[in-house]
């Protein structure tokens, strides 16, 4: 999967950042059910998680399956679907590889039925509260486009559906 992923710098602005190439910016589960419209039946949920600074490149793959798997164990029913919104820090994902991180994100889906997408965000710094919040924030809002993406093509929408 090669892609570019967003980079959030010390001033709080956003840029694309090419100058690797192998970034991955998000990996999906290929194995997600169905494509053809139906109804969402069960709650569909945007997760932002934060690798603490103090995880270092070598303890990656442990911190992050405990806390995806944290996150599946919320899953109430089999049509749950969750996107994750992971924010990394740059040196964390150098010092792994492109290929590595790659494999860790495909193996963590592979186990989390429930779990549409994880949407990886590389960091300079670690983010601020305020920062989280804001993103958080966007992750609600792109579930309300979502919903009304939904409710445009004629889809119907289960109740309590979108949860942040």
């Amino acid at each position: 999967m090669l892609a570019s992923w967003r980079l959030t710098i010390a001033s709080g602005t956003q840029d694309t950042h090419d100058k690797c190439i192998w970034k991955p910016h998000f990996c999906e589960n290929p194995g997600f059910p169905v494509f053809s419209p139906t109804m969402i039946q069960g709650q569909y949920r945007s997760t932002v998680l934060q690798v603490p600074s103090n995880v270092t490149s070598l303890k990656f793959r442990g911190y992050l399956r405990q806390e995806i798997e944290a996150v599946q164990a919320t899953a109430q029913n089999a049509e749950d679907i969750f996107i994750v919104h992971l924010f990394v820090l740059e040196k964390v994902l150098f010092g792994l590889g492109a290929k590595k991180v790659d494999s860790i994100l495909q193996s963590i889906l592979e186990k989390c039925p429930n779990i549409q997408r994880i949407e990886l965000e590389a960091l300079i710094r670690p983010l601020t509260q305020d920062e989280m919040q804001e993103a958080a924030d966007e992750a609600q809002a792109m579930l309300q486009k979502l919903s009304e993406r939904v409710m445009a093509s004629g889809g119907k929408l289960g109740p309590h559906t979108i949860e942040k």
